[in-house]
Order: structure tokens, then C-alpha cells, then sequence
């Protein structure tokens, strides 16, 4: 109210300069006819946020198909799943919060198959706050200790002999390999 026209229209063109530098190319073909930021606002809004159906379904298929890479940081993988769910709830679209938790679980990679039967062992309702707070922790804890891998059941070849890694014994004899030695089956030469 008390703000004069130089003002406002300084202010308006930073508002609309920042809200520029934040949209891609190909957004920004759509609205550069716009001179003023709530002109710009509108049009962003009525491109990218209305409450079509096809809207709904887009960010509907982008939760179902998001896949988390092996290696990828599960921070980055709950980013991206969070950003969906909030386009989602931008939308009037609701999700029960047990099938919130079973979608973030299901888009985890193979790797993390173990984490998930634990967190859903003898659960009556799966929350996905304590999901992502289980993923959050498990990460802390591989940041903390890298080394430690799971190793019980793992064989391991080492120089033409198959050993059970923490056994201590070759398991050659019993798995009918060739000797580099002698080239007979049923055993190995030690070198």
C-alpha cells in the first residue's frame, strides 16, 4: 500500500527474473510471453498443476515406475520419491500410508531385499515414516562402517580352489574339480 510504482515494478521483475532462472528451456518457451510474475505464476500453474486426469495419471505412473538404482544414494532415491508424493498430494490424489510404505519398499533395488523383509517381520501397519527412517539409519550406518559386508555364504575362488569364505576348507574334493596338477577330478593341489 504504501510502496510506490518504481517499487513495485522492481520488485515484480525480481520476483518474475527468479522464478525464470528456475525452469528449464523447454518450460520457459511456454511462458515467455508473460511480463508479469502473477501472469507467469498463472500460466506455470495452468500447464503444470491442474487437476486433469492426465496429470493425476502422469505422476501416478512416475511413482509406480520409480526404480532405484544399485549404488544410488537412498538419499537421493527418498528425494525423488518425496518430490513425486508431493506433486501427488498437489494433485487431490491420496495414498494410503501403508501403500506409500509398500511402494518406497517395492522401488528399492535387490539389494536391499533383506531390509525390507525385516521391516515388515510381524508388523501390524507399516508406516512410511518409519520406512524411511529405517532406510535413513541403515544408510548412516554402511557410511559409518563400509567395510563390514555380508560374508557368511559366500564362495569364493582363490588360484583354482573353491573355499567357503570363514570355513577354512577347500571345497574341491566334494564338488568334482579338475586338479591343475595331476588333472585328475576330486581334488586340488595345494600350491
Amino acid at each position: 500500500m504504501t510502496m510506490d510504482d518504481d517499487e513495485w515494478n522492481d520488485m515484480d521483475f525480481r520476483a518474475k527474473a527468479m522464478i525464470i532462472l528456475c525452469l528449464s528451456d523447454e518450460v520457459l518457451y511456454n511462458v515467455m510471453n508473460e511480463t508479469m510474475t502473477a501472469g507467469l505464476w498463472c500460466k506455470l500453474k495452468s500447464l503444470y498443476m491442474t487437476k486433469s486426469l492426465s496429470n493425476k495419471l502422469f505422476w501416478k505412473k512416475q511413482l509406480y515406475r520409480l526404480l532405484m538404482k544399485e549404488g544410488t544414494p537412498i538419499l537421493h532415491h527418498l528425494n525423488s520419491f518425496n518430490r513425486i508424493m508431493s506433486d501427488l498430494l498437489a494433485l487431490d490424489v491420496k495414498l494410503e500410508e501403508e501403500d506409500k510404505a509398500i511402494l518406497l519398499l517395492c522401488s528399492l533395488p535387490f539389494s536391499y531385499d533383506h531390509l525390507a523383509t525385516t521391516i515388515m517381520y510381524r508388523k501390524e501397519t507399516l508406516l512410511l515414516e518409519d520406512v524411511r527412517q529405517v532406510l535413513q539409519n541403515n544408510a548412516l550406518m554402511k557410511r559409518a562402517y563400509p567395510q563390514e559386508e555380508a560374508s557368511g555364504l559366500v564362495v569364493k575362488e582363490n588360484k583354482g580352489r573353491l573355499k567357503r569364505i570363514g570355513s577354512g576348507q577347500d571345497s574341491g574334493a566334494s564338488s568334482g574339480v579338475t586338479c591343475f596338477w595331476c588333472k585328475n577330478t576330486g581334488h586340488m593341489k595345494k600350491s
